[in-house]
């Protein structure tokens, strides 16, 4: 049975791997998660359901506008996080 899926999660994860050096923030994975969350929820998602459609689809995403998009809001996120970390919020409920 075929699935689909929001190839947006991966270019944005990619994107982040590169960049975290880059963006002065925390890396726990509370931190991470929450740039990645922050990013995708302002970001169009592009769902595919078969692997040439991904291709197709990453090709699309990989020029250069997507690509900034992708960065410059994940740079939003990551300057949210460092001055809101939650990490230090997590509670044991």
């Amino acid at each position: 049975m075929e699935s689909y899926r929001n190839i947006m999660e991966d270019m944005v994860e990619e994107m982040y791997l590169k960049l975290k050096n880059d963006l002065d923030c925390c890396q726990c994975e509370r931190c991470h998660n929450d740039i990645i969350a922050y990013a995708l929820n302002r970001l169009p998602p592009h769902y595919v359901v078969s692997a040439a459609g991904a291709l197709y689809a990453k090709t699309f995403l990989l020029e250069k506008q997507h690509e900034m998009d992708i960065a410059a809001e994940l740079s939003k996120a990551a300057v949210l996080v460092r001055q809101h970390p939650r990490h230090e919020q997590e509670t044991s409920a």
